[in-house]
C-alpha cells in the first residue's frame, strides 16, 4: 500500500510535469507566438522555463520508479527468505 504522502508527492510532480509541458507549449497554442523563425523573449522564457519544469519532474518520476522498484526487489528477496527457513 502505498502512503498517502508518496501519493501527494507523486500527483505533484505529474501536475509540474503536465504544466512544463504547458508551459512550452503554450506561446503557439495562444497565439502569440506565430511561427518558429523567429523566437520572441516571452517564448524563449516559456520555453526555458516549461523545459527545466520538465526535465525535473522526469527526473523525479524516474527516481520515483527506481526506489520503487529496489523497495519490490528487497520485499521479494525477504518474502524468499522468510519461506525458505519455514516462517
Amino acid at each position: 500500500m502505498i502512503p498517502t504522502q508518496t501519493k501527494a508527492a507523486l500527483a505533484t510532480t505529474v501536475i509540474a510535469f503536465v504544466a512544463g509541458i504547458w508551459l512550452f507549449l503554450a506561446p503557439f497554442m495562444v497565439d502569440y507566438q506565430n511561427d518558429w523563425k523567429i523566437l520572441i523573449d516571452p517564448t524563449k522564457s516559456d520555453m526555458w522555463t516549461g523545459g527545466a519544469l520538465i526535465g525535473v519532474a522526469a527526473l523525479t518520476l524516474l527516481l520515483f520508479l527506481a526506489f520503487a522498484l529496489h523497495d519490490a526487489a528487497r520485499e521479494a528477496r525477504r518474502r524468499m527468505l522468510d519461506e525458505s527457513r519455514g516462517e
